[in-house]
């Protein structure tokens, strides 16, 4: 059966595409590429794919023998496990019965149009996970409840902002600054003992760990550029959330600091 390559291929990429922006480890995707056009029969030998976060390139050779290369830049990220998982689902479900383009992508439009978290429920995860930590790190009652305050800062900050604002660092910095002076201000109302629990709390809403994650098992495995793209870009992630914080202190002041 003759395939429009073309569009086969640019359709096997927007499914890479979705499945890095949810958040999958670099060498999976490749893999699942890879077995994704060998399975309309591309020769595996002479397909080559090429991944870092911000970029795809494919090169292959369909079996009539024309050489194709699609490169796909990258610029949004994010972290969604439920959507990566029916993302494989499709992949495997392409290797195994080599569905046209244009099912692929009605497929694909399927998955990405599946429902998004309640509101309701992100926002009291991120409160619940803000309090906790504050009292696991040693806060008190009082700096829970505060801790929680500053959780549903964040949240509604990610909620309503940060489709506004694509660069993560600039992003992060402000969240930062903000849930920082909220954690000060609270404490200075009485609201809050210790303004460093309280702080602690809301960082952990913040903090980079799963593209830390990735980064580091990138490396272990050899894709060696893309784990030091990863994790460089959570190291300044970081770096831009102790900035964000370490400024709302020199200007209010570091309260029990």
């Amino acid at each position: 059966m003759k395939y429009d390559w073309d569009k086969l291929l640019q359709s096997i990429l927007d499914v890479g595409e979705e499945m890095i922006v949810c958040g999958a480890e670099v060498s999976r995707v490749e893999d699942s590429i890879e077995r994704m056009c060998e399975s309309y029969g591309a020769p595996y030998e002479r397909i080559n794919v090429f991944i870092i976060t911000s970029n795809i390139q494919v090169t292959l050779e369909t079996p009539e023998g024309r050489i194709l290369t699609q490169i796909r830049r990258l610029i949004r990220h994010g972290t969604n496990f439920d959507k990566l998982d029916y993302l494989n689902d499709l992949s495997r479900y392409i290797c195994e019965h080599q569905p046209e383009p244009n099912e692929i992508l009605k497929r694909l439009d399927d998955v990405m149009s599946r429902p998004e978290p309640r509101r309701l429920l992100k926002i009291f995860g991120a409160v619940i996970i803000a309090a906790s930590f504050t009292v696991f790190f040693g806060g008190n009652w009082l700096d829970s409840i505060a801790a929680g305050f500053v959780g549903l800062v964040i949240v509604l900050m990610e909620l309503y902002f940060a489709s506004h604002e694509p660069n993560q660092v600039i992003y992060n910095f402000a969240v930062s600054f903000v849930a920082g002076l909220s954690a000060l201000l609270l404490t200075k109302l009485g609201l809050g003992d210790n303004v460093d629990k309280i702080m602690i709390g809301g960082i952990m809403l913040l903090i980079p760990g799963i593209a830390m994650t990735n980064s580091i098992r990138d490396m272990l495995i050899g894709d060696i550029m893309s784990g030091w793209l990863r994790l460089l870009n959570a190291v300044l992630i970081a770096g831009a959330i102790a900035c964000g914080f370490a400024l709302s202190i020199i200007l209010i002041g570091g309260g029990s600091i």
